[in-house]
């Protein structure tokens, strides 16, 4: 009887072995192939495979998982006294300010959950007088500055319902200046006036018209219609701005109009819709605000006019268009029909470089403005505090 026992154990760990041997061998192709680690915190949270459409389930998914959404103000307490470098960085800069040719202006914003300081800055506009306001995925607010970085307010708490948000994403701003907020994980889009007052809000999960299943991008056309991007459905909806469903088009796949996992949404002066399309199709696709197929451009890859991830994308008055290539750490700069121009970026810890740069917007002047999460990228974890970054590392 021992010895069918110890014949049984034997076996039963040669499976265990074969098991973990096999995931150990993909986990390191599987990194190796897309250069990020256990660690990375955008893929293990908008990534995330486990979506709810029920409100009140996505709010109890949220607390449990912790990374995907706001943390609490314990929590942020607790996380401003960590030393650890891999989320704090004591010389480091959210909120980055160049021209178009991609020189450094400006930077601001330091870590924490005061006035002008952030977690994870992610969505960034400008309205018409060139104020900035920036989403914050952790500490689940909006902050509103001036075009030189000065504080000017703040609003949202972690919850859902009107002014709270789980994960806010993208946003926009209308010719009066209010201001539309793409909330990832409940699954609605909020609108405010340019203080931060409630104004109204629209959808739920689902996939039927006027749901969302992941809005990730939101935009704004001359007559103030909304536009917005699933990540996790193939399409974009347009709205009235008072979100009123008018029409929606795309479907999954890699051919003209068609979407895998779109990430932002802008929208040109000629209105004109722009999408990225930031994982296999690794492009940029137009259309007119009728949804009817333009031009697409980008390929995957790290040579100029290809992407690893594009994210955010704008456009300015000439027509150049600006995307943040999240994964290959810098902004690419084409003329209108998508022809290379200019690119700037690399991955470091000064305030012209970035770690995980997510969303970009343009002002009057032609400034633009790039945010950077802070968090350590895929492809390397080092540290930024007190200075002891050290390029030789990468």
């Amino acid at each position: 009887m021992n010895n069918i026992l110890n014949l049984s154990l034997i076996y039963f760990s040669l499976i265990i072995s074969c098991f973990i041997s096999t995931n150990v061998v993909y986990n390191t192709i599987y990194a190796e192939i897309f250069e990020f680690n256990e660690e990375d915190y955008y893929s293990s949270s908008s990534s995330s495979d486990n979506e709810q459409t029920n409100s009140q389930e996505k709010s109890t998914n949220s607390e449990d998982t912790g990374k995907e959404n706001c943390i609490t103000n314990q929590e942020a307490s607790v996380l401003q006294a960590s030393t650890d470098s891999d989320i704090y960085l004591n010389n480091f800069h959210f909120i980055k300010k160049f021209d178009r040719e991609g020189n450094l202006v400006d930077s601001w914003g330091t870590v924490g959950s005061g006035n002008g300081q952030f977690l994870h800055a992610h969505g960034i506009t400008v309205d018409l007088q060139d104020n900035v306001y920036v989403s914050d995925g952790e500490n689940c607010n909006i902050q509103k500055f001036d075009s030189n970085g000065n504080f000017i307010t703040k609003w949202g708490t972690k919850g859902i319902g009107p002014s709270k948000f789980l994960q806010p994403e993208s946003m926009a701003v209308d010719s009066l200046n209010n201001v539309y907020v793409a909330e990832y994980s409940d699954n609605n889009i909020q609108k405010f006036d340019s203080n931060g007052n409630f104004l109204t809000m629209w959808g739920q999960g689902g996939e039927d018209i006027g749901e969302f299943k992941k809005p990730w991008g939101v935009a704004v056309d001359s007559k103030d219609n909304v536009y917005v991007s699933d990540q996790a459905l193939p399409r974009v909806q347009k709205f009235d701005s008072e979100g009123n469903f008018i029409k929606m088009w795309g479907k999954e796949g890699s051919k003209k109009g068609q979407f895998v996992h779109q990430h932002d949404i802008t929208v040109d002066p000629n209105d004109y819709v722009y999408v990225t399309d930031g994982r296999q199709n690794s492009r940029v696709s137009v259309f007119d605000d009728q949804g009817n197929f333009i031009k697409m451009w980008g390929s995957e890859g790290k040579g100029e006019g290809q992407f690893i991830e594009d994210h955010g994308i704008v456009v300015d008055k000439e027509g150049n268009v600006y995307v943040v290539d999240t994964r290959n750490v810098r902004v690419q700069k084409f003329d209108s029909d998508g022809n290379f121009i200019t690119t700037w970026g690399s991955l470091g810890c000064r305030d012209d470089q970035f770690l995980i740069p997510h969303d970009i917007a343009i002002d009057s002047k032609g400034y633009l403005y790039v945010t950077d999460s802070g968090k350590s990228h895929f492809r390397a974890n080092y540290d930024c505090n007190q200075g002891n970054y050290n390029e030789n590392k990468l």
